[in-house]
């Protein structure tokens, strides 16, 4: 009995020791991995550590502190690193990805591109044809045109191509109430510049047509006067207001009045606008004026200060200072026209 308790506890003892042994290999295996990352963590901030060092002087607790916070920062790159680049590479893979089937559509672009060359072509040779035909039916407008313009009457030409003159050269308002030995005149004046035009063969020009009704309108200037055109403003505004009420039977008594406000209304017009005419006057000037102080206010500024001294000084030498101390200084006068200069 004896001899079986001993050799148990020999078998407990060894196999105690064999647990210990294996403990302390595992131990001994794992640290030097631990011990190695940390030496290439402090050797990769040991250069940082030294210069936070250097500038701030902490004292031992802070680096202390100073070496963990840089440790710990080097292990987050490192693992930041190997995240990063398993995720850059399935990045890669799906862009390689892409890459395949945009290579795939630039071959199909391509085989289209091919198909569109002759469809270009046939759509070329079509517009072509289309031209023909749409030339042929501009040449038929203007035959056409000839045509109807050969059924009216020289006069009658004459007569449409003055009035469309008239109604260019004279203001219809104005035209309403002009005399009518005026109004025959202007009509004369039309007819012939029309006749002119159609005789030159430039009833369709509008440059000559522009310059046929200036003429006119130049001509005839004097004619229309402030009163000529009050006038015409009044009969304007009168027969558009009758027309508006020309199912009523106005009296006379109303129609009176209905002309006292169109008077009115003109008057006040003319009085709006000779007042704009006035203040436009003003303003101009005022505007003058401003600009030429901001000039001289510009010329006696203080960045100009230097100009400001040098005619000040100038004006000393030639209006202030007698001969007797221009010979003691050895300043000279200058003559009259460079003093206008300045």
């Amino acid at each position: 009995m004896r001899d079986m308790k001993n050799t148990k506890r020999i078998a407990l003892t060894l196999f105690l020791v064999g647990v210990f042994c294996g403990t302390l290999t595992l131990a001994q295996t794992a640290k030097p991995k631990t011990v190695d990352w940390k030496v290439r963590a402090e050797a990769a901030s040991a250069e940082k550590l030294a210069s936070l060092i250097r500038y701030y002087k902490p004292t031992d607790d802070q680096k202390i502190k100073l070496k963990e916070a840089l440790i710990a920062q080097y292990k987050d790159l490192i693992n930041q690193d190997k995240i990063a680049a398993e995720k850059i590479k399935a990045l890669d893979a799906e862009i390689a990805e892409v890459n395949v089937k945009v290579a795939a559509l630039d071959k199909e672009i391509a085989a289209i591109e091919k198909k569109k060359a002759p469809l270009a072509q046939e759509i070329a040779s079509i517009e072509k044809r289309k031209s023909v035909y749409a030339r042929a039916r501009s040449e038929l407008l203007l035959d056409h045109k000839a045509e109807i313009d050969d059924v009216f009457t020289r006069e009658q030409k004459i007569a449409r191509l003055s009035e469309y003159i008239r109604q260019r050269a004279i203001n219809y308002q104005c035209w309403l109430v002009l005399p009518k030995t005026t109004r025959d005149s202007v009509i004369e004046q039309c007819d012939e510049a029309a006749l002119e035009l159609l005789e030159a063969g430039k009833s369709e020009d509008s440059t000559a047509f522009r310059e046929a009704y200036s003429k006119i309108a130049d001509a005839n200037k004097d004619v229309m006067t402030p009163e000529i055109r009050r006038a015409g403003e009044v009969k304007y505004y009168m027969d558009a207001t009758m027309r508006k009420f020309t199912t009523l039977k106005l009296t006379e008594a109303q129609k009176a009045a209905v002309r006292d406000l169109c008077e009115k209304v003109v008057k006040r017009k003319a009085d709006i606008y000779a007042q704009y005419q006035e203040v436009s006057a003003k303003y101009k000037q005022i505007s003058k004026d401003r600009s030429a102080l901001r000039s001289a206010v510009s010329r006696m500024s203080s960045s100009s200060s230097s100009s400001g001294y040098y005619k000040i000084r100038a004006d000393v030498i030639n209006t202030i200072l007698t001969d007797a101390q221009l010979k003691q200084s050895g300043y000279r006068r200058k003559s009259s026209k460079s003093r206008k200069k300045l």
